[in-house]
């Protein structure tokens, strides 16, 4: 069993990192500007990942509404999308052994 979820771990850092193309919807704002009124200028703040958004647009040190290398990291949430994406794995695995013995 341990050697199993040893070799779930990178299947699960693959789909981690691929969650990064899904950017939900938030309710954090950031200011993507500064002339024009304060409806312009406080946008919802692009985040990326799935299930839990690990990468979130700083604006200020970024290409506005664009996710890179610069941007927050927020390592809680890595951890959580890892957790899930290698649970997920671990059951896909469980299951495809179960359908192969029959």
């Amino acid at each position: 069993m341990f050697s199993r979820a040893i070799a779930a771990v990178p299947i699960a850092i693959v789909l981690s990192i691929g969650s990064l193309q899904v950017h939900p919807s938030t309710s954090e704002q950031a200011q993507y500007g500064n002339m024009g009124s304060a409806a312009e200028n406080w946008q919802p703040r692009l985040v990326a990942g799935w299930p839990a958004p690990f990468i979130a647009d700083i604006p200020t040190i970024s290409v506005p509404r664009k996710i890179g290398l610069e941007d927050e990291f927020r390592s809680s949430e890595f951890l959580g999308t890892l957790s899930f994406w290698l649970l997920v794995t671990m059951m896909a695995m469980v299951a495809f052994r179960s359908f192969r013995r029959r």
